[in-house]
C-alpha cells in the first residue's frame, strides 16, 4: 500500500478520531514537506470541512496545496487534479453536496471522507511521480 494512504488511514483510525480530512492529508506529507506536527496542524485545521462551511472539499483544497508545496503549480496539471477528484466523486467538489450524496447513497460521512483522502492521495502521488520522471528524462 502506498506510504501516505497508510499514514492517513492509522490516522483516521484513531480513536477517537483527531483529524479532519485536510489535517490528515497535511500529517501525511508534513516530514516530506519539512513541517512540524504542529505547523502541519494549524495549515490545515480550517480547511476542513469545506473549508469550514461546506465549500470546497478540504481533501481537494489540501491536494492542491501539497501539489504547489511540490514545485507543481501550472494550471493545467491543477486543473486535471481537480476533473479527476470531481470525475471520481459524481462531478461534486465541495464538501456539503459531496456528504449529502455519501447519506443517500447509504455511506457515511468517515467512510466517504477516508475515500476522499485516499483519491486525493492517489493523485497527488500519481502526479508528483510523472513529475519527477519528466524530470529524469
Amino acid at each position: 500500500m502506498n506510504k501516505h494512504i497508510e499514514k492517513a488511514m492509522e490516522l483516521r483510525n484513531e480513536v477517537p478520531m483527531r483529524y479532519n480530512c485536510a489535517e490528515t492529508l497535511f500529517l501525511s506529507y508534513a516530514e516530506e514537506l519539512g513541517l512540524s506536527e504542529e505547523t502541519a496542524l494549524g495549515l490545515a485545521h480550517n480547511i476542513g470541512g469545506g473549508l469550514g462551511y461546506g465549500a470546497t472539499c478540504g481533501a481537494i483544497v489540501t491536494g492542491l496545496i501539497i501539489l504547489g508545496a511540490n514545485g507543481i503549480k501550472d494550471s493545467n496539471t491543477l486543473k486535471q487534479y481537480r476533473r479527476a477528484m470531481a470525475d471520481r466523486h459524481d462531478g461534486l467538489m465541495n464538501c456539503k453536496d459531496l456528504l449529502s450524496g455519501a447519506v443517500k447513497a447509504g455511506k457515511d460521512k468517515k467512510t466517504h471522507c477516508d475515500k476522499m483522502i485516499t483519491d486525493s492521495i492517489e493523485l497527488i502521488d500519481e502526479i508528483i511521480a510523472a513529475r519527477k520522471a519528466e524530470a529524469e528524462e
